[in-house]
């Protein structure tokens, strides 16, 4: 119920040399008859048996034949200038071959409201991608970067920093401070919410990876990575305590 609005997001784009590629990863309800009942040839529609949101990006983005790609999750949307404030960045810079992230909006429902970043002076981008969030809906990548580096399907959870930090070691990565927005739209189905999904564990596990010394998440500072760890286990305990059990929350 949520992509008509994704999709009419793009097609009100005030930039309008863009393709969209749509990946159906598997759904069983009516979302290719709300694909296939717009009329744009820019949009395109793939559907493959569900693999969940790591193939389904890694997917789009073979299928993707521009220069650069963004990423827009079915229940998010683009405001009307992001596109074109990103082109304009892009062609101020010589279209270099870099990823950018960009800042964002959280839509509740009742209110609109801009997250903060945390881009303090003298940190290296190890220090930044491990302080902040950056959903893949924040970022635009140069194409050539995502043919080399793809999503590792081994996680669900923080997939996206799992690649930001392997694009890192070798890519520019550079923040454009300007109101480039995405708003992500808060409901209670959303993969991350620890008080319907255990996904602390997940993340846990994801961390316990990223901190070995054949990963780039190496490169965190010791202070950081026992920061994240301890919010892993923070969200257990959420977890297990929204499901009235709370010795399994202390043992966590």
């Amino acid at each position: 119920e949520l992509l008509q609005k994704a999709i009419a997001s793009v097609l009100a784009q005030q930039f309008d040399n863009w393709e969209l590629i749509v990946v159906d990863d598997g759904s069983t309800d009516n979302t290719a008859d709300v694909v296939r009942a717009i009329d744009d040839e820019r949009m395109r529609y793939i559907y493959q048996t569900n693999a969940e949101r790591c193939d389904a990006r890694n997917n789009g983005i073979i299928h993707a034949n521009g220069s650069y790609v963004c990423f827009l999750d079915s229940d998010d949307y683009y405001l009307p200038e992001r596109l074109a404030h990103l082109y304009d960045a892009l062609h101020q810079r010589n279209f270099p071959c870099e990823m950018f992230y960009t800042g964002m909006l959280t839509d509740t429902g009742t209110r609109i409201f801009r997250e903060r970043l945390n881009n303090g002076l003298g940190q290296t981008i190890f220090e930044i991608l491990a302080a902040n969030v950056i959903h893949c809906q924040q970022v635009c990548i140069c194409r050539k970067i995502l043919d080399e580096f793809k999503f590792n399907t081994r996680f669900r959870i923080g997939e996206d920093l799992e690649l930001w930090l392997r694009i890192a070691q070798k890519y520019p990565i550079n923040y454009l401070d300007e109101q480039y927005y995405v708003a992500v739209l808060e409901h209670q189905g959303r993969s991350v919410n620890p008080m319907v999904y255990n996904s602390g564990a997940e993340q846990l596990s994801l961390y316990q990876y990223l901190f070995t010394s054949q990963h780039s998440g190496k490169l965190i500072p010791q202070k950081l990575q026992q920061f994240m760890l301890a919010g892993s286990y923070h969200a257990i305990g959420q977890y297990h305590i929204n499901h009235g059990k709370r010795f399994k929350a202390a043992w966590a």
